[in-house]
């Protein structure tokens, strides 16, 4: 199976022009990758639960470790029709796909893929093909260098909005709300008999 797809800012632009943005967000996420690195790519779904069993709830917070998802195949892939479902908005690594380029060498990272060997590929298509991996090398370089920055960004001007609203707050209670939440959040600090 292919695992996450990652995507670039090549793609975000693509469906902003397209205006179908709001489409794809529901299956983007950040994906920490292995190599500690990050990548924004469309999440597999889990699959549905088999016949019989019952749908396990759904930490808000937790998430299911990519490890479970690898197996699983695109969430925009119609495995019935076999079709891609925004074949026209598809990522630019769906392009290339199992054709990658590591800038240096290319690789077929899949060998199993519908459509490898079936026909002729003309020299023309080939290059094309070469140039498409060489693009995703490219764009996918420019969005790991990017996202790390962004995130932190993002992230601390977050934490930053929260604590002003946390002081805005605290700064609005009355000292006999303060002795109250003083206590709360004591009681959540006690340790917990074994």
């Amino acid at each position: 199976a292919r695992g996450p797809i990652p995507i670039t800012f090549w793609d975000l632009e693509l469906w902003a022009r397209n205006g179908v943005v709001a489409n794809f967000l529901p299956y983007l996420d950040i994906f920490n990758k292995p190599d500690g690195g990050i990548d924004l790519i469309l999440k597999p779904l889990p699959p549905p639960p088999k016949e019989g069993e019952e749908e396990k709830p759904r930490d808000l917070f937790g998430s299911i470790p990519m490890e479970d998802l690898l197996d699983v195949k695109c969430p925009l892939y119609n495995k019935e029709k076999k079709e891609c479902l925004v074949y026209d908005n598809r990522p630019l690594s769906c392009r290339t796909y199992p054709l990658e380029f590591d800038g240096k060498n290319f690789t077929v990272v899949d060998v199993e893929c519908p459509g490898i060997g079936e026909e002729g590929i003309t020299k023309e298509e080939l290059k094309d093909m070469r140039d498409t991996a060489k693009q995703m090398f490219y764009e996918l370089t420019r969005m790991r260098i990017a996202l790390p920055v962004l995130t932190q960004l993002i992230s601390q001007k977050v934490m930053m909005d929260l604590m002003k609203q946390n002081m805005e707050a605290m700064s609005k209670m009355s000292d006999e709300d303060r002795t109250q939440l003083d206590e709360i959040l004591k009681k959540g600090q006690e340790p917990k008999p074994e």
